[in-house]
């Protein structure tokens, strides 16, 4: 039997809590593995689920083009730094909580409307565009890749022996820049650089040297010049401050507390360890936009590379870099100062992404990304404000900024009978509730997009074909790549739990004497062959081989199953679907499992319990909700654009009532203590205590 709908099926009750459940599960994994590769699986997860519950058989075949594109859209928020604008919600101090609620909105609806986005260019795009947009995002892949390996020898050859590394003294590292991952932008725009020299593979391609030479040249003569006449540091004065307050008065002791000349800028490390190159070196980059500018075509999809890229670079040089200079004394145009500007890059690759689809006949996937986006920031501003109505009953900064001394009867006998609830992890569960919601956000945009879309009639067979490679990374990136780059790091948490004394061992060293080597860096030899030492290497390494590995099996079996299908591949993309979301789920639950297990707390059953609980619940869900037989009523919207508009307006409503509702409920419960006197664990945006004032970065202290 046949089911018909007008209404998408995606909307049902079961649909909406399996998408739901999906990136709940990935947003509390996502939560222990952090970070963009963290975000990518989650979002992966939920875009395997849409056309599944689609009831459209042509989203269906493309189950694993919305995973892969779906997983790159949720993995750029996955940069942004939040959890000062969480601790603002809760300061006590009324600018800084209004503050928090507005930018967890923004950073909700940034995360939000790009995960949105990613997810509906699969369903609305032709595919013969997107099999072509494969190939440039593997150039940019390749670009990143490079950039890992890369960065550390430049930075320790730049940086002279200074002590330096990724954590508490990356400031030190001479391309720092606002905390900020402003390399991942410029090394994307270097590989679509890359990708059109070789799509176009034109004589004018020898023009680059030139434009990029007479660029260096003039960016060079520009800055000797500006030395010459003196007015070189006149405006480096004007375009640099400094990243604290030189003014700030410790309020216990009524003394200055920081030296100036210790504090950072908003400009890269290295212009201040080399500044003799920074005239050239911008000139050569100018020089080679310049080029592309002229003769670049970034076809196939490169554009939008470009655009997002592009816009990430001009905004964040626009906004936290030179803006800044005008509000120094507020802590410039930064929203989590001292941590990562990195909101303001993805804002760019935002609006980057926006004016890219609008140019290319793409305006469905803004319209999409806009209803996420709202859902989203709604969700992260909604769900931190249910938290701290949740955690309000036993609250010790409750009680004592209702008059109760922390000395008194009264606070003892309360904070104790709530200590356990008090403890629980409450940050888990904002991270999984706010993972629901987006669920929620993907569900409402799709399934609008589900009933006004056309059919896709995909193209011609010859055309399919030749696109199959495509299908192939896409399985290889969703059930490899993403389980690959966060299970890595349960390697060091195994290790860093072994005891060296137990697993420490004797190893044979190429010159004849021997070492005593612990478990927490080194794996023992292969067979422990004599006189073989080049199969030693770290855990991690171990970890690496033997996913080159499976590797190098699956791309033999995607080669057979082209050349004549397996036969565990069912013939059905509901199937196929349904098998694609139960091995990434269960591979990363237990996965995630693993990484708690070897240092287990009872906190964590908030988080992990939850999880797997979830994770069976989906698992029933994905192979009992999606029918094979269903289908759904399309009616065609003749234009996108009046809706495009309208969702802007209300968003700006949205934002504006939320956060004030937000802001006055929120203080009416909670009667903080007075501000002036802030606990230190507590994080402020304005007033004389504020973070940038109190807790700046310094030079020769640790990152904070």
């Amino acid at each position: 039997m046949r089911l018909s709908t007008t209404q998408s099926p995606g909307w049902r009750f079961g649909a909406v809590l399996l998408t739901g459940l999906s990136l709940s599960i990935g947003w509390g994994i996502r939560g222990n593995f952090g970070h963009e590769y963290g975000a990518a699986f989650a979002g992966c997860l939920a875009a395997i689920v849409v056309p599944l519950l689609s009831g459209r058989a042509d989203w269906r075949q493309r189950v694993l083009y919305f995973a892969f594109f779906g997983a790159i859209g949720w993995g750029f928020g996955g940069s942004i730094s939040y959890m000062q604008v969480i601790a603002y919600t809760q300061s006590g101090q009324t600018a800084s909580q209004w503050f928090g609620y507005v930018g967890l909105f923004y950073l909700g609806f940034l995360w939000a409307a790009l995960g949105g986005a990613g997810t509906a260019l699969a369903a609305v795009a032709e595919r013969e565009r997107l099999v072509q947009l494969v190939k440039p995002v593997l150039f940019l892949f390749g670009s990143w890749l490079l950039q890992d390996l890369l960065e550390d020898p430049l930075v320790e050859w730049l940086q002279a022996g200074l002590p330096a590394d990724h954590t508490w003294s990356r400031h030190k590292s001479p391309l720092y820049w606002l905390d900020a991952d402003y390399l991942a932008a410029l090394s994307a725009l270097l590989a679509m650089a890359l990708y059109d020299l070789i799509d176009r593979n034109e004589k004018n391609s020898l023009f680059l040297p030139v434009f990029a030479g007479l660029g260096a040249l003039f960016g060079w003569l520009v800055q000797l010049t500006l030395q010459l006449v003196g007015l070189d540091r006149k405006l480096a004065s004007l375009l640099t401050y400094p990243l604290g307050d030189p003014a700030y008065i410790n309020p216990e002791t009524g003394t200055l507390v920081f030296d100036s000349a210790n504090f950072l800028n908003n400009w890269p490390q290295w212009f201040s360890d080399y500044p003799q190159h920074i005239g050239w070196i911008i000139g050569l980059l100018l020089g080679a936009t310049a080029y592309f500018y002229r003769f670049g075509k970034f076809r196939h999809g490169a554009s939008l590379i470009v655009y997002m890229a592009a816009g990430w670079l001009l905004f964040f040089l626009i906004v936290p870099v030179l803006g800044s200079v005008f509000f120094a004394s507020y802590g410039g145009l930064r929203m989590t100062p001292p941590r990562s500007d990195d909101w303001a890059g993805i804002t760019g690759a935002f609006i980057g992404m926006i004016r890219w689809m609008r140019r290319n006949q793409l305006v469905p996937v803004a319209v999409a990304s806009l209803i996420s986006g709202i859902i989203g920031g709604l969700g992260f501003s909604g769900i931190q404000w249910v938290k701290q109505l949740m955690m309000a009953p036993g609250n010790p900064r409750i009680l004592i900024g209702r008059g109760l001394s922390p000395e008194s009867d009264a606070f003892k006998t309360i904070t104790i009978s709530w200590s356990n609830w008090q403890n629980q992890n409450w940050h888990s569960f904002l991270e999984q509730s706010y993972g629901f919601v987006n669920g929620i956000a993907i569900v409402v945009a799709l399934g609008y997009l589900a009933t006004r879309i056309p059919l896709h009639t995909d193209s011609s067979q010859r055309a399919s074909d030749n696109g199959k490679w495509t299908l192939g990374v896409a399985i290889v990136f969703v059930w490899l790549a993403i389980p690959y780059v966060n299970l890595v790091k349960n390697v060091e948490d195994w290790s860093e739990q072994l005891n060296p004394d137990v697993w420490a061992q004797t190893v044979a060293s190429p010159d004849g004497t021997s070492r005593t080597t612990a478990a927490l860096w080194d794996a023992p030899y292969l067979g422990r062959l004599p006189g073989v030492n080049l199969l030693h290497m770290t855990p991690a390494g171990w970890f690496t081989v033997t996913w080159l590995l499976i590797l190098l099996l699956f791309i033999l079996l995607i080669r057979r199953h082209n050349r004549e299908p397996l036969s565990i591949v069912t013939a059905s993309w509901l199937g196929r679907g349904q098998l694609i979301f139960l091995v990434l789920l269960w591979l990363m639950v237990i996965g995630n499992f693993e990484r708690a297990l070897v240092d287990w707390r009872p906190q964590r059953l908030l988080t992990e319990w939850v999880i797997m609980v979830n994770a069976i619940l989906a698992t029933g869900l994905v192979l009992a909700v999606p029918h094979e037989r269903e289908t759904v009523n399309i009616q065609p919207l003749s234009s996108f654009a009046p809706v495009y508009r309208q969702l802007w307006l209300r968003l700006a409503l949205t934002v504006t009532i939320s956060s004030v509702c937000f802001l006055l409920t929120n203080r009416l419960i909670y009667h903080y203590p007075a501000y002036e006197k802030p606990d230190k664990s507590m994080h402020l945006r304005f007033g004389p205590e504020a973070d940038w004032r109190a807790k700046p970065n310094l030079k020769n202290a640790q990152h904070k």
